[in-house]
């Protein structure tokens, strides 16, 4: 079995060598054969698992549950059920998320609408905006609003 380098596997999947190395590393795919050099040599089934992790974690799929869901796969059961009961945690999840932001956002507009125009001098180094706020009982909630950086890849 000749098989697929690391490099054939990146560019067809477009993935790079070190992701797919970390998905050995943490059991998420197995281990490939390797050749009496040493290289790792890949299966056209590990193409097409690479290609199904990118989709899940696209949808939101930790690579621990991606991982359970490949196992489950690779021992003959289907996992569509335990993808649906994911699934369907996961809207939950969201949803929650959604009604936090939406609470965080009214509560934000209306500290704003309290702010504008005022622009009280500072007492002791605090801004007198921040606080004079009210206190309330809902999480905190941060947001980054900072552009992200991408990383670079190496080659």
């Amino acid at each position: 079995m000749l098989g697929l380098l690391i490099g054939d596997v990146a560019e067809r999947t477009g993935l790079t060598a070190p992701t797919i190395r970390y998905y050995e590393s943490i059991g998420v795919l197995p281990r490939p054969f390797r050749s009496t050099t040493g290289y790792r040599r890949y299966s056209e089934t590990t193409v097409e698992e690479l290609r199904f992790i990118k989709k899940a974690q696209a949808l939101g799929f930790s690579l621990d549950e991606i991982g359970e869901i490949l196992k489950l796969s690779r021992a003959g059961r289907t996992p569509c059920s335990h993808v649906l009961d994911l699934a369907h945690r996961h809207l939950r999840a969201v949803d929650d998320r959604i009604q936090q932001l939406t609470r965080f956002r009214d509560q934000l507009a209306t500290e704003i609408a309290k702010w504008d125009g005022q622009r009280q001098p500072t007492r002791q180094g605090l801004c007198q905006i921040i606080a004079g706020a009210e206190e309330h009982a809902s999480p905190i909630i941060q947001l980054d609003l900072a552009p992200r950086k991408r990383a670079s890849r190496r080659r």
